[in-house]
């Protein structure tokens, strides 16, 4: 087979090809067997395929769609999942193409496809309505077989008015009868015909190659007049056929007139009104139907148009043809019922289309209602992906950290059953206290990496004698030294040793201890309590973390533990010690499910006495020498808005925490009475050694700095 380049010049000179009949074993030249056509044909695919693949990157740049690919198989089809068309090899050897040809019919069905990229609303939308168009004419069509054949075959009638489904996959599709089918075909080609007009002249627009005046533009020509609408004379076949067949020849075929009838002829010569113009069916074509610069013609203006201009001609033609027609059984046409045979794509039930035979076998189109939607399908998650991409290329590196942070959380939650609510909760919480949670971040690293010490060296003064002058305290001292009192005078500063005690536990254990009777009902209680519980329950986790993380590197055996407990008319504990509980889920989770009940404060007593018994009474005597050997750091904060309902019960408790060497604090909120104050102050800081009860007071918002305060007083001379 010649390349294009090598194609004869005069397109006078058909390229020698190969017509086969496989069906019948007859050809254009020698006759050849079923077997020997079928090697032939073979033969012409792979040709046919390499020049297709030869040529597949100009096709691809044709299409602006790299995702595209042509190749030849034994039907007409598109497989989206490959982004592959094929072409049908038999259909294409019968008609004896041209590699010239085949280039042209490969632009024609990528122009189909930039016509439904442009429009596929557009597109869909008129499937509807030819659907809804194919109805009507089936009830005319079904009404003259049943005036024909009700009483003498009255089964045939029944089979060809069945109503079956359109799509067995797809129920919504409704159903359709074999006169319907029958019709919707007349309706689609149709729109079909003036399609492939639009395609056509846009192949010749986008590809000078194929200009009319070019050679292979005289190809495309003689591929009409001599394979796809081989007559010129259509007087015999029903009029809208040949209404829409002179109109699509004469534009292929320029210059060859085409015989129709008069009645025809005369339709074709009658001017329409159309926008405050008078054209003939054919300057509507011309004017409104072709790819036309600055002028909208993508589909559904184009069928718009129709509907307005020559649709109405084409229906009244149709009724006509229908009215005067004298339907015949398939089997009486022929002899033979191959539908009813169920051969190839049969159903085994008989045809009911009286203008099969009229009908010519144009160039298949792989778009059809069908493919359709799964192309749009296809562009549409094509183009959400380069869009997705061009949204992820505009990102900043700080949007894709969030999102791959929010992507992380979500996991998180579904790996914990913690709901998107309550996770959204919990971050809203921490956000209000996230200065005060890296606060407490550098805290622990200036702990595990050692920024302090536990002695240092600095310079102080004033003495006698030292290493450096102090000229301010020179100035400040001046008038002794000019009186010459030498000897009292101390001037100079020197280096001295300093040492600050620091502590080495191997754990740390903290308790936080809230109140949730009914007096805490306040918003704005019940709200920085629950700050208070993120904060001290989430900080100390992530120090936690880090030791875990620096433990290889630093050999330390330090661990952070926590426990949480709240009081009302009872005690109750909230969160265990992970070491206690013995679970292995993420301590957030126990963090919101804790925020979940932080919600109604109830009852009339605040009986903290019952929470600090408890955890007195919980300590073992190993415990307790771990406490007194500094092994252990025990700390417990108490948050409450009064005074203790049992104030003897919770300062016994107290007094037995703070005789094991447990560390006991407590904050008191809100406006309260000098009652309240009196019997805080006789719990925690009357008759002590250090007050270990602090009066935060009105402004509630005060406690979280004063918890922050107290944490860090007790930690910050905490080394690995």
């Amino acid at each position: 087979m010649k390349n294009v380049e090598e194609q004869p010049t005069n397109p006078t000179e058909p390229e020698p090809v190969l017509g086969v009949d496989a069906a019948e074993g007859q050809g254009e030249n020698t006759p050849v067997t079923a077997e020997e056509a079928k090697t032939k044909i073979e033969e012409m695919r792979n040709l046919y395929q390499e020049y297709i693949s030869k040529n597949q990157a100009y096709f691809q740049i044709f299409a602006k769609d790299t995702s595209i690919n042509f190749v030849m198989g034994n039907a007409f089809k598109i497989d989206f999942e490959s982004g592959k068309v094929h072409f049908d090899t038999k259909w294409f050897v019968e008609h004896g193409f041209t590699e010239d040809q085949i280039t042209w019919a490969v632009y024609h069905e990528l122009c189909h496809f930039r016509d439904l990229a442009e429009d596929p609303d557009g597109l869909m939308k008129n499937f509807d309505y030819i659907r809804q168009q194919a109805r009507e004419t089936g009830r005319i069509l079904e009404q003259k077989y049943e005036t024909k054949f009700s009483q003498s075959d009255p089964d045939f009638v029944e089979k060809i008015k069945k109503q079956k489904p359109i799509d067995p996959k797809d129920p919504t599709k409704g159903t359709m009868s074999k006169c319907d089918i029958s019709a919707y075909k007349y309706h689609h080609t149709f729109y079909n015909i003036f399609d492939d007009i639009y395609v056509n002249s846009l192949v010749a627009k986008k590809s000078p190659r194929y200009a009319r005046d070019s050679r292979s533009g005289g190809e495309v020509s003689r591929l009409y007049s001599e394979k796809l609408f081989t007559e010129s004379d259509y007087t015999k076949i029903p009029r809208h056929l040949q209404f829409l067949y002179k109109l699509l020849r004469e534009e292929m075929v320029p210059g060859e007139p085409v015989q129709v009838s008069p009645e025809v002829e005369q339709v074709l010569t009658n001017k329409i009104i159309f926008q405050g113009k008078t054209l003939t069916p054919k300057e509507i074509v011309d004017n409104f139907l072709k790819p036309i610069s600055k002028k909208d013609t993508k589909a559904s203006t184009r069928y718009f148009i129709l509907k307005a201009t020559l649709e109405p001609i084409f229906q009244q033609l149709l009724e006509k043809d229908l009215e005067e027609l004298d339907p015949q059984k398939p089997d009486q046409k022929d002899g033979k019922d191959k539908t009813q045979e169920g051969g190839e794509g049969g159903d085994g039930e008989p045809d009911a289309d009286p203008f099969e035979d009229d009908y010519k076998d144009n160039l298949p189109d792989p778009l059809d209602e069908n493919t359709v939607p799964g192309w749009i399908k296809k562009e549409k998650e094509k183009k959400e992906a380069e869009d997705k991409k061009k949204k992820e290329e505009a990102k900043t590196p700080e949007q894709k950290e969030k999102e791959i942070s929010e992507a992380i959380d979500k996991k998180w939650c579904a790996e914990n059953g913690v709901s998107s609510d309550e996770f959204g909760e919990y971050l809203t919480v921490k956000n209000e206290i996230a200065p005060y949670l890296e606060e407490l971040s550098e805290l622990w690293r200036n702990i595990i990496y050692g920024k302090g010490r536990e002695s240092w060296r600095e310079k102080e003064g004033h003495y006698k004698t030292g290493t450096e002058l102090d000229i301010a305290e020179v100035i400040n001292r001046f008038p002794d030294m000019e009186k010459g009192d030498l000897e009292g005078v101390r001037v100079m500063n020197r280096e001295v040793e300093k040492e600050v005690p620091v502590n080495r536990p191997d754990l740390i254990r903290i308790r936080l201890v809230g109140d949730m009777s009914g007096s805490m009902s306040s918003p704005e209680k019940i709200s920085v309590l629950r700050q208070c519980f993120v904060l001290l329950l989430s900080s100390l986790k992530e120090f936690d973390s880090f030791l875990n993380i620096s433990r290889s590197e630093t050999k330390t055996k330090m661990r952070v533990d926590t426990e949480a407990w709240t009081f009302g008319d009872e005690a109750e504990k909230v969160k265990a010690f992970r070491a206690d509980s013995g679970e292995l889920s993420d301590d957030s989770v126990n963090i919101i499910k804790i925020l979940n009940m932080l919600v109604n404060p109830s009852g009339s007593s605040t009986m903290d006495n019952k929470a600090l018994e408890a955890i007195a009474g919980s300590l073992k005597p190993e415990d307790i020498r771990n406490i007194q050997d500094k092994k252990t750091m025990d700390i417990v904060f108490e948050i409450t808005d009064g005074g203790s309902s049992d104030p003897d019960s919770a300062r016994s408790s107290v007094d037995v925490l703070s005789k094991t060497g447990m560390i006991a604090r407590a904050f008191q909120i809100g406006e309260t009475g000098d009652e309240e104050k009196k019997i805080f102050n006789s719990v925690w800081n009357d008759n002590r050694d250090e007050v270990m009860g602090e009066i935060v007071g009105s402004e509630i918002k005060n406690l979280i700095p004063a918890l922050v305060k107290a944490l860090k007083k007790y930690l910050s001379n905490v080394r690995l």
